[in-house]
């Protein structure tokens, strides 16, 4: 048998609220019909989920793992019913990724999120710099680095590594000094903001330091590696950002080597995740759980 509908709409909502009283008024009921509710909703399951006191409503261990089963239950029954029977309008997620990544990645994938998850509608905004206050203008941010802010979580997606790239025709051209890292003739190009310098890239890689010549300060990564593949230069870019050039040869890689990266992308939600903000981060999970990044080793 399920759980009462009423009973677990009273419980969400008591359980998200922190009081009965507040329950109350946001579901035009008595205090003594949610308590009522919530009775029903503990004798069905056989179990204690909420402890009373003066200053609130404190969840149990049994509680707080029900509680997300309970939240996406609902989401999802609520939305499906929107579009199905609704206004025929798709429950908007409003998603902030960096610009890079967005383009590169993440806009190729979503039509398989299209495809499974039809009733939810994006909102994307694509970015180059990590908001102050995550989650207040997004559901979801895919950023580059993140705030730390105390409403909300951020899972690190992946770790990725500098690589240094460029044109083949760029590449056939300096051969020579490509192939010994004699690299302080040649022009570079710089993506603004990121703290990793040309110095440690050949360190790490135990090269002669000697770094190129930067002629060329750009936005994002995106732009910078359009501005290899013209021959403008060699980039320093990070390896899942140039997974896609490098597999289709618009660049290579200049020098061998790699250097795992200091900060990362995260993915980044408030505490309590709604059904469409579940949806797209167990979707986004998948998608980069089957990711294979281009390192080269020297």
């Amino acid at each position: 048998m399920l759980p009462p509908l009423k009973s677990l709409v009273a419980f969400e909502a008591v359980a998200r609220l922190g009081s009965i009283g507040a329950a109350a008024r946001e579901l035009h009921v008595t205090q003594a019909a949610v308590s009522l509710q919530l009775k029903s909703l503990e004798q069905f399951l056989g179990a204690t989920l909420c402890h009373r006191s003066q200053r609130g409503v404190t969840l149990t261990h049994e509680a707080q793992q029900y509680l997300p089963v309970v939240t996406g239950t609902l989401q999802h029954l609520k939305v499906q019913t929107q579009f199905l029977f609704g206004e025929q309008q798709a429950d908007v997620l409003r998603v902030k990724v960096n610009h890079s990544i967005g383009h590169n990645w993440l806009l190729p994938k979503l039509t398989d999120f299209a495809q499974k998850h039809p009733f939810i509608r994006l909102d994307l905004s694509l970015v180059d710099w990590p908001s102050q206050l995550p989650c207040q203008e997004a559901d979801v941010e895919i950023t580059n680095g993140f705030t730390e802010c105390g409403n909300t979580r951020a899972e690190r997606l992946f770790q990725e590594n500098w690589l240094m790239v460029c044109s083949p025709e760029f590449k056939r051209k300096h051969i020579e000094e490509l192939a010994t890292a004699q690299l302080q003739h040649l022009p570079a190009i710089q993506v603004k903001g990121y703290e990793e310098s040309w110095i440690q890239w050949l360190n790490h890689n135990q090269y002669v330091l000697h770094p190129p010549s930067v002629q060329l300060e750009i936005t994002n990564s995106l732009h910078g590696l359009q501005a290899a593949k013209y021959g403008l230069g060699i980039l320093l870019v990070r390896s899942f950002v140039a997974k896609e050039w490098l597999e289709s040869g618009d660049v290579v890689i200049a020098v061998e080597g790699a250097m795992p990266s200091e900060s990362a992308h995260y993915l980044i939600t408030n505490k309590q995740r709604t059904a469409k903000v579940n949806f797209f981060c167990d979707w986004l999970h998948q998608q980069y759980s089957e990711l294979t990044p281009p390192v080269c080793q020297r």
